[in-house]
C-alpha cells in the first residue's frame, strides 16, 4: 500500500427513517464525495457511529461501500473494538472484502496502560494481512497514544500511520519525530489542526468536515503542496463557522442536519443521540449554509 497522505473524508453513515443503515442515501453521498479530488473514504469512525452500530451491519455496510467505491479511492474501515480477541475476529472478517486499510481505535472504558496498547496492537497487526492505522482519540477513549509507545508500534510492518485526534500539537510533533516518515503516516483528527499538522510535517487529515466543505479542505491540503501557505489558510479558516455550529450537538448530529439541510440526505443520527430541529437551530444552519454558497465554498 502507498503511504497515506492527503484528505480522507471521515464518512457519516446514513440512516433512514427508522434509524436502519440506507444503503440508497450511502450511494448519493458517496456519489457527492467521490465527484471531489479526495484520497479515501474512512468508514465506521466516530462520526460514522460505529459505537451504535452491531458488528453484522458494520460488516455489511463496509461490504457495500467497498464494492461501491470499487477501487476509485482508498476505503479505510473501523475496526476497533474493547478486546483484542473481539477485534483480531472482526478485522479478519472485514479483510476478507477488501478493505485497504483498518482503523483500530484504542480500547475504551478501563484505559489501558502503554504497555497493554502496544501488545494489542501488535497481537491485531500479526493476525490480519490488512494494514493497520492506529486511531488515537483519548478524549473517547481515555488513553492518550504515548509518542513512544507509536514510534515502536511503527516499526511494525504491518502498521501504516496513525490518526491523531488529541488535538494536541505537541503530541503529533512527537509521531512526526520519532516515526520514520518515509514509511510512516501521521494524519491530523482535528480539523482545526489540518494546516497545522500540514506545517509540521504530516501528511494530511482524516476529516469529518469534508463530509460537507469536501473541495475546501482538499484545497487545504492542495495549496500547502503548492508552496501558497496563505491560500492553504484561507481555506482551514472556511472550516470554522462549521466547527461551530458541530459543537453545539451530540456527535454526529449537528454534521447530519447540516449534510440533510444541504439536500444530502443521510437521514437522523442513532438513539441516544438526538438531532435539534428547532426552528433557531434550522436557522443557523440555513445562514450557515447560505455563507458557504455566497463565498463559493459548496
Amino acid at each position: 500500500m502507498k503511504k497515506i497522505g492527503g484528505i480522507i473524508v471521515a464518512m457519516v453513515t446514513p440512516m433512514d427513517d427508522f434509524q436502519n443503515i440506507s444503503y440508497i442515501k450511502t450511494k448519493k453521498l458517496l456519489d457527492y464525495l467521490l465527484s471531489f479530488d479526495i484520497q479515501g473514504i474512512f468508514i465506521l469512525g466516530t462520526n460514522g457511529e460505529s459505537y451504535v452500530l452491531t458488528e453484522e451491519e458494520k460488516y455489511y455496510f463496509s461490504e457495500f461501500v467497498i464494492k461501491y467505491v470499487n477501487k476509485q479511492v482508498q476505503v479505510f474501515v473501523g475496526a476497533g473494538l474493547d478486546s483484542t480477541r473481539d477485534t483480531i475476529k472482526f478485522s479478519k472478517e472485514i479483510s476478507l472484502i477488501g478493505a485497504d486499510a483498518l482503523s483500530i481505535v484504542a480500547p475504551s472504558f478501563v484505559a489501558p496502560s502503554q504497555s497493554e496498547v502496544i501488545s494489542h496492537y501488535e497481537k491485531i497487526a500479526d493476525s490480519v494481512n490488512v494494514p493497520i492505522l492506529i486511531y488515537n482519540m483519548p478524549s473517547k477513549t481515555g488513553i492518550n497514544m504515548n509518542p513512544e509507545t507509536v514510534e515502536k508500534l511503527s516499526k511494525h510492518p504491518n502498521i501504516i500511520g496513525i490518526k491523531d485526534s488529541s488535538g494536541n500539537l505537541e503530541n503529533t510533533k512527537g509521531y512526526i519525530r520519532l516515526c520514520n516518515s518515509d514509511t510512516f503516516s501521521v494524519l491530523s483528527g482535528s480539523d482545526s489542526k489540518i494546516l497545522d499538522v500540514l506545517q509540521i510535517g504530516g501528511d494530511g487529515a482524516i476529516a469529518a468536515t469534508a463530509n460537507l466543505l469536501t473541495n475546501n479542505d482538499v484545497n487545504i491540503y492542495k495549496s500547502f503542496k503548492n508552496g501558497n501557505i496563505e491560500k492553504a489558510k484561507k481555506y482551514q479558516d472556511n472550516i470554522e463557522p462549521l466547527r461551530k455550529l458541530l459543537h453545539k450537538g451530540t456527535t454526529p448530529t449537528m454534521l447530519k442536519l447540516i449534510l440533510n439541510s444541504f439536500g444530502l440526505d443521510v437521514g437522523s443520527a442513532r438513539f441516544p443521540a438526538i438531532m435539534d430541529e428547532s426552528e433557531s437551530m434550522l436557522i443557523q444552519v440555513k445562514e450557515m449554509i447560505e455563507y458557504y454558497k455566497h463565498i463559493g465554498v459548496i
